[in-house]
């Protein structure tokens, strides 16, 4: 990265007192959106900060007069770098001796970051990624602290009973990740000018299917002829959004692709390869997309973030599909975009879901089980019930743009834009028949029977799949024989299902 795109976002920078003031440690203020920081992955930033803010559950740290602790602390979301290191120099101010070291990491070199922790890398408190594909179960749960073996004060804060919700799914002492956030929401998201300057308005003219079947045939032909904009509706690959969200966002467009269809196939009681399974129609539709042109020709080899964000950041690409993030990190990058988002639209309009997960139980902050073994336990644990509390909570809720399952003393005025341009509108004009549904999804209600080492249908851990389902859309095998592969992975993949 340059020094001088370094510079241009240093003074994008938000104000430490504003800072405060989101965080609901200041006084008063509106909640504005913060600007990411470099997020150069793989790069570490410490500062002390000279902020007051709230004592975190137990008070401040008990640390050794002249001994100073530094934690690491890893996330996944590179594009909060800044706002994160904000946050954290609060706390490092109010923990006299405690020093946190912030690093992160992308979809693109998470591989990088689980080599060095095979390497015996041992962060205090990192980020489990809900994108990535990597989800704390029965094979792996004891690679995580226990955390209700820990002093963690905050349980009583969800708005469900997070301190059995794993537990009692897998049969298993948890909880062993937490998350205060509702679940990712993801929609297409687009340049509003763009579509201004083609005659479009998607929030009010994509309604059904065919509005947008006619809506993508058009957007196809007026960007072939704009020097300005390479794509139309821009795709890249990472398994865990490919098989954990498109896979299930396009069935729900149809009466036969429901939740609960889906969540049969994944329980043992209608099968994948079925006539009338409901994933043939993400096969059938994203087929369509490749033939008819929406989608260009080998979009599965372009990188999430090297491409796809980095064009529709540079306003290269009128549209894509993608969740709260895409939001943020292009506003941060310029302020100046309009950007706005609508559903995967239902065939008749009447009732569309706007792709909503679950709250995370098995993926979220986690403590890697070693600490406990270490001379800074302690402080580990300070750290992350600060990182809990309401005060730092809502910040957190301001800093990602996401909606809370966690009660606060106050209720959340979420400014983020996601929520502004998109979440706010459910029920009323142009979204009226627009509605959230954060019930779990198929794979997670499957998760405590899979069998250790299995793929599961999709393989998303493996990636085994992905030649597969890439020969079904470019026409090489049928849609069938796809599904024939998704059913038996999932019948060598599964066992004990309740009948």
């Amino acid at each position: 990265m340059t020094q001088e795109r370094t510079e241009q976002e240093t003074r994008r920078e938000f104000d430490r007192r504003e800072f405060l003031k989101l965080a609901g440690l200041g006084a008063g203020g509106v909640i504005v959106l913060v600007a990411c920081g470099t997020g150069e992955p793989g790069t570490a930033t410490t500062s002390a900060g000279a902020a007051t803010g709230p004592t975190g559950a137990g008070g401040p740290a008990t640390a050794v007069p002249g001994k100073e602790v530094t934690l690491l602390y890893v996330s996944n979301l590179a594009e909060y770098t800044t706002s994160y290191r904000q946050l954290f120099d609060v706390f490092e101010d109010q923990y006299p001796g405690i020093k946190v070291e912030l690093e992160t990491f992308n979809e693109d070199t998470e591989g990088a970051y689980l080599a060095r922790v095979a390497g015996g890398l041992l962060p205090a408190m990192e980020e489990l990624p809900d994108n990535s594909g990597r989800r704390i179960n029965k094979d792996n749960y004891l690679e995580y602290v226990n955390l209700s073996e820990t002093t963690f004060p905050w349980f009583d804060r969800w708005t469900y009973d997070v301190k059995n919700e794993w537990a009692d799914t897998f049969g298993l002492p948890g909880p062993r990740s937490l998350s205060p956030f509702q679940g990712i929401i993801v929609s297409f998201v687009y340049h509003k000018d763009v579509m201004d300057r083609y005659g479009w308005d998607p929030q009010n003219d994509v309604k059904t299917l065919d509005d947008l079947e006619t809506f993508l045939d058009d957007l196809e032909a007026k960007v072939a002829d704009d020097p300005e904009i390479n794509l139309a509706w821009d795709r890249a690959w990472v398994n865990g959004f490919m098989y954990l969200r498109y896979m299930n966002l396009v069935p729900v467009a149809f009466p036969d692709g429901t939740r609960e269809r889906q969540t049969d196939c994944w329980m043992g009681r209608a099968k994948f390869n079925a006539p009338d399974s409901p994933y043939r129609h993400t096969f059938e539709y994203t087929k369509e997309a490749l033939a008819r042109g929406w989608n260009k020709d080998n979009w599965w080899n372009r990188s999430w973030e090297g491409d796809m964000e980095s064009e529709f950041i540079a306003k290269k690409t009128a549209m894509v599909i993608h969740g709260p993030w895409i939001f943020d990190k292009a506003l941060a990058a310029d302020p100046s975009l309009e950007l706005r988002g609508f559903p995967f639209p239902s065939v008749d309009g009447k009732k569309t879901i706007l792709h909503m997960e679950a709250p995370l139980t098995d993926a979220g902050t986690v403590i890697r089980a070693g600490n406990e073994e270490t001379d800074y336990w302690a402080e580990t644990q300070e750290m992350f019930n600060w990182f809990f509390s309401p005060e730092t909570t809502e910040a957190r809720a301001q800093i990602e743009g996401r909606g809370l399952v966690y009660k606060l003393d106050e209720p959340l005025d979420l400014q983020a834009p996601q929520h502004q341009f998109l979440v706010k509108l459910l029920g009323k004009p142009p979204f009226e028949n627009v509605v959230l549904d954060n019930g779990p999804w198929g794979a997670q209600r499957a998760a405590p029977f899979q069998i250790s080492g299995s793929p599961g249908p999709w393989d998303v851990g493996g990636g085994s799949f992905n030649d597969t389902f890439i020969a079904a859309i470019k026409g090489d095998i049928t849609i069938q024989e796809a599904l024939d592969v998704a059913q038996a992975n999932w019948d060598k993949s599964y066992e004990g299902l309740p009948a």
